[in-house]
């Protein structure tokens, strides 16, 4: 049988850094709080030019290197996002131009946090089945576009910054012995979508919105 292998990896961060004390000129913050707290002690923010596309290319062409694949070889993208360029056209189809792929599959998964596991699963589904020969699966965000910066229970959190991986099928023998990925976990509970939301969406209010989260509501919170 075939399974999935992760044969590159890449990362892409913003230059901007956006430090605690620089937080603490902004908002009712400061670092030590931030730090205890949370452990952050700076986070990368994306220029006014930048797209989540341009994050997602730049990591996506380091994994590329890494595998010792080329753009060429790319026959399926899966873009994982809650920061998207535009509503639609996906941004894995813009990163499919970008990058100059040739035609192929290329879609969006958004399940925010765990946007990447899910996007990593359905890559293996096509992978792993001999739909695709070369996959890139990306994790992309520009969580400083929803930030609320008079918040700093929130905007203290989140940066900006991708992640991407090459997956490219092996043979195996169908035991755990097997190089590549085994299986998959996956949940939701939408019971709980009041503690982390955004506050917006275009078949609701129209609008981009912001992040809002109950984060001392969350369930194993101390």
């Amino acid at each position: 049988m075939l399974r999935s292998v992760v044969t590159g990896v890449g990362g892409y961060l913003p230059d901007e850094i956006v430090t605690n004390d620089d937080l603490a000129k902004v908002v009712d913050t400061s670092d030590e709080w931030i730090r205890e707290r949370t452990g952050i002690r700076r986070r990368h923010r994306a220029a006014p030019d930048q797209a989540v596309s341009d994050l997602a290319v730049e990591a996506a062409r380091k994994a590329l290197a890494a595998a010792g694949r080329s753009p060429a070889d790319v026959d399926l993208i899966i873009v994982a996002t809650t920061t998207p360029d535009l509503t639609f056209p996906a941004t894995a189809a813009i990163v499919q131009r970008k990058l100059g792929c040739p035609i192929g599959i290329a879609f969006d998964v958004q399940a925010v946090c765990s946007g990447f596991v899910y996007a990593l699963s359905v890559a293996d589904g096509f992978v792993a089945h001999g739909r695709s020969r070369c996959a890139l699966v990306i994790g992309a965000e520009t969580m400083t576009r929803l930030m609320d910066w008079t918040d700093r229970g929130t905007c203290v959190l989140f940066g900006d910054g991708a992640g991407a991986v090459v997956l490219e099928p092996v043979e195996g023998q169908g035991t755990i012995a097997d190089r590549g990925l085994l299986g998959f976990a996956l949940r939701a509970d939408g019971t709980k979508q009041d503690l982390l939301f955004v506050d917006g969406g275009p078949s609701t209010n129209g609008e981009v919105g912001k992040l809002r989260m109950l984060g001392n509501q969350a369930p194993g919170h101390r």
